[in-house]
């Protein structure tokens, strides 16, 4: 199909289409849960729609047994959601597998007379919640926190194998309940968001401002970042920072133990663990461990801490955002007259008590790098059995079978295909394969497929995926190519910087992030946070004015660009750029190379 200029760009999913999710794997019908599509394989059919790279929570790709859990999340729960709480112009998204890689679409509602409807009830649905957000959140947190507290709590090595396999069914189970509540959540907040949004476009004001007047709020993950450099300050007042510095994770904890007071700083980073270990690096991924079983991740952000001359003055950083913020609401004041500024004023005192800027941080520990671990951790344990018992090589291998092949051979002997144990045991080492191949050509892959549109209406995929015109508009000119001198986004923090990129497409490599760096990716998520005390500014290919990367840049105080599609290849890392982020701009001042 020739590209013209006014037609749409397609980037066709013809070189991805397949029939196997895996290999020796095709999907039985009714296989998988789903509301109004189902995770699966591109087929040419796909090429009407668009479908975007979800780097931003999975960009290594999926193991078999992960597919399972991201239906939980991006399909069933963002569907169920959607449709439960009536979200006007989406009934959710869904999922299409490029080998092993995500990419998410939407699921428009597409008569006049159903979006009218859908609104009917949806105002009827959220009220209620926005009248006493923080009561209805403690009642949701407490729901999760109390499915943790039976679920981690479990002696699985004392049951036996029967026992075993009802505590996995049960965090599968568990673990699509908590999907639904994100998106249940989450639709409300953005819908309250949306509409300050445009009450502020209506009255003159930019709508890209109103997420700094929700900055200076702690969560969880900022609580994190301050214990991990506090950690830090102390490697430094017992002298203990050259293992940190120097050492491998593996022989870290050996050659701090040698030390005079190594023992007593090793009490307090594991204490830390208990309170703040229970994360993944990516979401849905059981086959990576938490923080608690590999704690490399807070080790290496310790130790790029300790390369930084000084501290971070988190409080100083606080305060300043909170400045910020009240210094741009009351510049809005003043700006606005008679009735509108009660109007403004109602909105904003809604969006406080109801802030999705704070609420898409804060929910992260409790949901998204979370609830994949109680699932993990009774599959490695039936798993050891298994392997006791001969019918896998060993417990990891457990990661590569499907959920519904596991469920067929628990509770019936075989497959839904007739496979038996036997049959699967001997596909594993192809499909391992299959995914480290698909995990190396992870970075080569489009930002978008199919027809990438004038439009979008779902307005998660607005404000989180940062899917606006200007997005759409850098996409249909032609993303993947290098040599641009200006880079157009989102203006997420304002500050002018100057520095070197650093490029970086997985979180695997944010160890190799060092101070004062500029920061170009695909976009960041929680596990991303302790760098933004190191670098000096961030560029994200995608994401909107609620993505991670805009909401922690104001928090630190460094400018942030999001939404730019084409960074990541526009950029190289050495390359010596200019970032502002009030204008929403990168200028690729002196090539690195």
């Amino acid at each position: 199909m020739p590209f013209q200029e006014d037609a749409p760009r397609l980037v066709p999913v013809d070189d991805f289409v397949r029939d196997e999710l895996y290999p020796g794997y095709k999907q039985p019908f009714g296989g998988q849960p789903f509301v109004a599509g189902p995770v699966r394989p591109f087929s040419r059919a796909d090429n009407a729609r668009y479908w975007l790279r979800d780097s931003l929570h999975f960009s290594e790709g999926m193991v078999p047994a992960s597919i399972a859990t991201l239906d939980d999340a991006q399909t069933w729960g963002a569907q169920l959601g959607a449709e439960i709480v009536g979200v006007p112009p989406t009934r959710g998204s869904v999922n299409r597998l490029a080998g092993t890689h995500v990419y998410i679409g939407t699921i428009d509602v597409d008569t006049e007379w159903q979006v009218q409807a859908r609104a009917a009830r949806f105002g009827q649905y959220v009220t209620p919640i926005l009248r006493d957000f923080d009561s209805y959140w403690a009642m949701r947190a407490g729901e999760l926190q109390a499915a943790y507290d039976h679920l981690d709590n479990l002696d699985l090595s004392a049951m036996d194998p029967a026992a075993v396999w009802t505590s996995l069914k049960d965090a599968y189970a568990f673990h699509r309940r908590a999907w639904f509540i994100h998106f249940e959540v989450m639709y409300v907040l953005t819908a309250n968001y949306l509409a300050f949004y445009a009450l502020a476009e209506e009255i003159g004001l930019a709508g890209s401002a109103v997420s700094g007047f929700l900055a200076g709020q702690q969560t969880f993950y900022s609580k994190t970042d301050e214990e991990l450099w506090r950690l830090a300050g102390r490697a430094r007042e017992l002298e203990v920072t050259g293992p940190l510095l120097h050492a491998s994770p593996d022989s870290m904890r050996a050659q701090l133990s040698a030390l005079p007071h190594g023992a007593g700083w090793l009490d307090e980073f594991d204490a830390f663990l208990e309170v703040y270990g229970q994360r993944t690096e990516e979401t849905c991924r059981i086959d990576t461990p938490s923080w608690i079983e590999d704690p490399s991740a807070p080790l290496y952000a310790i130790g790029t801490f300790l390369s930084k001359p000084t501290g971070f003055d988190f409080f100083a950083a606080r305060q300043q955002a909170i400045a910020v913020r009240d210094e741009q609401i009351e510049a809005a004041r003043r700006s606005i007259n008679g009735a509108d500024l009660a109007r403004f004023n109602e909105a904003l005192a809604g969006n406080q008590a109801a802030n999705f800027a704070w609420w898409n941080e804060e929910h992260n520990y409790l949901i998204d790098r979370r609830a994949a671990i109680p699932v993990r951790r009774a599959t490695l344990e039936l798993g050891a059995r298994l392997a006791a018992d001969g019918r896998i090589e060993r417990p990891e291998d457990m990661f590569f079978l499907f959920k519904e092949e596991l469920y067929g051979l628990m509770e019936g002997g075989v497959t839904a295909a007739g496979a038996t144990w036997k049959d699967l045991a001997a596909m594993v080492p192809d499909r391992r394969a299959y995914f480290e191949d698909w995990k190396r050509r992870g970075p080569e892959l489009p930002t978008m497929l199919g027809t990438i549109p004038d439009t979008v209406p779902d307005p998660i995929m607005i404000e989180v995926f940062g899917l606006s015109g200007r997005f759409l508009e850098a996409l249909r000119g032609g993303a993947d190519r290098g040599g641009v001198a200006e880079i157009r986004g989102f203006p997420a923090a304002k500050g002018i910087v100057e520095g070197t990129a650093r490029v970086i497409t997985t979180v695997a490599d944010i160890h190799l992030v060092q101070p004062g760096d500029i920061l170009v990716c695909g976009g960041t998520t929680t596990e991303w946070t302790p760098v933004f005390g190191i670098i000096a500014a961030c560029v994200c290919d995608t994401g909107g004015s609620l993505t991670h990367a805009a909401i922690v840049s104001r928090e630190y105080g460094i400018p942030c660009v999001v939404g730019t599609a084409v960074a990541t290849q526009a950029i190289k890392t050495g390359d010596r750029v200019r970032v502002d982020g009030r204008a929403g701009t990168v200028q690729v001042l002196a090539s690195g190379q």
